[in-house]
């Protein structure tokens, strides 16, 4: 996947999940993050994690289809995905979208976030992130998706109001509020550059 965003040239590697911005080889928003904070799934069995990221993915892909192109899922998060989105009257305007950040002028970062939501009763553009984890690991949230807003906003040039994770599991589902704070993100990513 390539494209040009804001008169950069953004490329995302899937079969390696590599980032390249202008050429230049940046990490992902998501290895910012699991290198600033502490590992949240250290103990577990690389066999278990596997095994949820495949369910992640796989429910990513239902969800983007759908959002896509209408097409309705069968599973039971899928049903609580769109009574969610019912409950808190919220839709999707874009899906796995392109985002990169500049530090001092320089790519540091890249990434893709799940959507991009606006809501009847919320202001302006918002990030929904789909969470399919057994824990909400609140601090690696907060980091992600404020990485993944400064990036919106320098990549799209338009504002973030608003971050919301999508928590999707089994028969659970939340849509949780993360805080915008965008001097804690600011920090954390100097701190992976220094």
């Amino acid at each position: 996947m390539k494209q040009v965003i804001n008169g950069k040239t953004i490329e995302f590697i899937e079969d390696t999940h590599e980032y390249y911005v202008d050429g230049i080889k940046v990490p992902s928003v998501t290895q910012i993050v699991a290198s600033v904070l502490p590992s949240q799934y250290k103990d577990i069995d690389p066999a278990v994690l596997q095994r949820a990221a495949d369910k992640g993915i796989s429910l990513h892909k239902e969800i983007e289809l759908f959002e896509t192109t209408g097409i309705v899922g069968n599973t039971e998060e899928f049903k609580n995905y769109l009574r969610l989105k019912r409950t808190n009257q919220f839709y999707a305007t874009e899906n796995e979208v392109l985002i990169y950040i500049e530090y001092e002028g320089k790519p540091v970062c890249a990434g893709r976030l799940d959507m991009i939501i606006q809501s009847e009763e919320l202001q302006g553009l918002g990030i929904g992130d789909i969470k399919r984890t057994y824990n909400i690991h609140h601090e690696h949230l907060k980091l992600q998706l404020n990485l993944y807003a400064i990036g919106y906003e320098q990549s799209y040039l338009k504002e973030i109001k608003y971050l919301r994770c999508i928590h999707l599991r089994n028969g659970e589902s939340n849509y949780i509020d993360i805080p915008i704070d965008f001097s804690y993100a600011s920090n954390k990513l100097k701190e992976y550059h220094y």
